[in-house]
């Protein structure tokens, strides 16, 4: 999918339409949401933090309203889907944006808006911003060096306690135990990363010692009965920060507490981190990216959910097993969009996408018993084209055992407990998966999930509620009013069930009866649902 929108951020700030016009129309803190969000991981950002970052010297209330008028100006002034929000974040497009560092000057140079938060964070990005490679460059070693990411963690400065207490060491340990069960970045030894704790050096200089492409550091602070702890995940280049995250518990049980600082780190790492190494990726050439950057590569495109772009993943996907053939991660990816174009309707010859799942499923499962995102990637594919919940099961528990902080690793196995009926079980994966990653790309399939768990529940105005926040988080998932179109019938409203049931088939206009059950998983957990969906063409057609 072409562009259509350009920022570049070295020397002065330059936003360009897909013709190269500049837009000069956008408000001056307009342009300074824009350059923020487009430096920020998946270029995301909590909306509090953008009311306090841009209107920092007016209360709470008002800052949000502010925002909101703002980002209505935005879309009007925007091409569709660029810029999108939902209750708790605002964010770009990655697809449809080319992020230019590349260039003279300082970074935003000459930009200056009078909001203290706004002037703090432009004034560490001018303070740690480094000329870019020229495009077209190789990366440096440290980021072409591995097929994964290297992560170290630093030891934390821990205030308000004796120099021999040794908790903030046993929180950095479990937080060091927990990140190596996660195989989709490499963690330094905690022995290496200690080795530093009394060098006074810089994080890049750090990050040069000890091999690594990130570090996470971080401090604690105890008063009484309470513990702060603060942490932040830092490019290794440069010591610019990509994510921070301020933790507060009670200090009862140290191991307790110590396990839960863990889990939440963890948790909210790999996203992050994900994140940084999609917008790594881009800045390589298509033609020189390795098959670890065109997994990369095919995640935004992925998760959008709708029919082009899961093509364009494909695609992708495809490209990356030409240049490392058997290489696991991309063949459970590819299983995993084989799935989606059977059970969304993606394709009117489920059969064939159903075999092409199948045929990429079997390719990765010898070799994937070690990895947790393989597993979780193979578990979507078993439940979605293979009709397997039971072996879809058995792979989230074997993803979770070696991850037990994988967001998208709960959120499959939610989906999965739906559909063999155990709703309890549901909605405690749910609720799990989003507190480890409550910024998700996938947020919004974890509502679907709760919703079609309270569905089975016959809870019919909650999971209504749902599944409209999940089309406000992902307005391209038109699959989605089918499951409008089915819960607003069940639930006796059937003039909005009709208004959802003509905007699904709007996009998906040949799609017949037939097709439709061929796609879908067994639905024996919901069967009034299920035979609801196959009476859609006759409830339809009659009104």
């Amino acid at each position: 999918m072409p562009a259509l929108l350009t920022l570049s951020l070295l020397g002065p700030l330059r936003i360009q339409d897909a013709d190269g016009d500049e837009l000069a129309t956008l408000s001056l803190r307009g342009r300074a949401l824009l350059a923020y969000l487009a430096d920020q991981p998946g270029m995301r950002a909590e909306r509090g933090l953008l009311a306090d970052l841009l209107w920092s010297e007016r209360a709470e209330e008002q800052a949000r309203a502010s925002l909101r008028q703002e980002l209505a100006l935005l879309r009007k002034a925007l091409p569709d889907a660029v810029l999108m929000a939902n209750r708790q974040s605002v964010w770009l497009d990655p697809t449809r944006i080319i992020l230019k560092r590349s260039g003279s000057g300082e970074f935003l140079q000459g930009f200056d808006l009078p909001s203290e938060g706004f002037e703090d964070w432009l004034r560490r990005m001018r303070a740690t911003e480094r000329p870019a490679q020229p495009e077209g460059m190789p990366l440096p070693e440290t980021a072409r060096r591995h097929d994964r990411p290297v992560l170290a963690i630093l030891p934390f400065d821990e205030l308000g306690v004796p120099e021999s207490d040794m908790f903030a060491d046993g929180v950095v340990e479990e937080i060091t135990n927990a990140l190596s069960r996660v195989h989709e970045f490499h963690v330094i030894a905690r022995q290496s990363a200690f080795a530093l704790r009394d060098n006074a050096l810089s994080v890049p200089d750090a990050a040069t010692r000890l091999g690594a492409d990130y570090i996470i550091e971080g401090s604690v602070r105890r008063a009484g009965d309470r513990v702060r702890i603060s942490v932040q995940l830092v490019r290794g280049t440069d010591g610019h920060t990509l994510w921070s995250e301020r933790f507060d518990d009670q200090l009862n049980d140290l191991f307790d507490l110590q396990d839960r600082i863990a889990s939440q780190v963890a948790g909210q790492i790999s996203p992050n981190l994900r994140a940084a190494e999609i917008l790594r990726a881009r800045t390589t050439p298509p033609a020189d990216r390795s098959a670890y950057e065109l997994l990369l590569s095919a995640m935004p495109h992925f998760w959008v959910h709708d029919p082009d772009e899961n093509r364009a993943a494909l695609a992708l996907l495809d490209t990356a097993l030409t240049r490392s053939p058997g290489y696991v991660p991309a063949l459970a990816m590819k299983a995993w969009c084989h799935a989606h174009e059977c059970c969304y309707h993606w394709s009117m010859t489920p059969e064939i996408s159903r075999a092409a799942a199948r045929a990429a499923f079997d390719a990765a499962l010898p070799n994937a018993q070690s990895d947790p995102a393989a597993l979780t990637a193979l578990s979507a594919a078993a439940a979605l084209a293979l009709r397997d919940f039971k072996q879809a099961e058995d792979l989230a528990h074997r993803a979770l055992a070696l991850d037990p902080n994988n967001a998208w690793g709960w959120m499959r196995l939610g989906w999965t407990s739906t559909y063999l009926n155990q709703s309890d079980t549901a909605f405690e994966c749910f609720d799990k998966a989003e507190a480890l990653s409550p910024l998700d790309p996938f947020m919004f399939n974890i509502n679907f999930g709760r919703a079609s768990t309270l569905r089975t529940l016959r809870h019919f105005d909650d999971c209504i509620a749902l599944i409209e926040k999940g089309l406000r988080a992902a307005p391209r998932a038109h699959w989605a009013y089918r499951m409008l179109f089915g819960t607003y019938w069940l639930n006796g409203e059937e003039d909005k069930a009709i208004e959802a049931g003509r905007k699904w088939i709007d996009s998906y206009p040949d799609l017949s009866t037939e097709v439709l059950l061929a796609g879908l998983p067994d639905w024996g957990h919901d069967p009034d649902y299920i035979n609801l969906l196959a009476r859609f063409k006759e409830l339809l057609s009659n009104r």
